[in-house]
């Protein structure tokens, strides 16, 4: 009978700073296939980032703001992972 063990990976994530605050949040390639689906969506991301980023910083935060740390997000999660995010 063949065997397999998967080995538990440290969790990489993106170090996002926002004022005097750091936050990480895990890339793609460490996210379950449910994390992963509320990427689909900006709402969704948002709320996946809001998991990651305090409420009260969260609340401060633009339409624009979100985009930059998403934009910032998918280069970094493409660059470990070597795909792009969605594939």
């Amino acid at each position: 009978m063949a065997e397999f063990t998967l080995k538990k990976r440290v969790v990489k994530t993106l170090k996002v700073n926002i004022g005097e605050e750091s936050f990480h949040i895990p890339l793609a390639a460490y996210l379950t296939p449910k994390e992963a689906a509320q990427l689909d969506t900006a709402k969704g991301t948002q709320d996946f980032f809001r998991k990651y980023i305090s409420k009260e910083v969260a609340d401060e935060l633009t339409i624009d703001d979100f985009n930059q740390i998403t934009q910032a997000y998918i280069k970094e999660s493409n660059k470990v992972s070597g795909k792009t995010v969605g594939e």
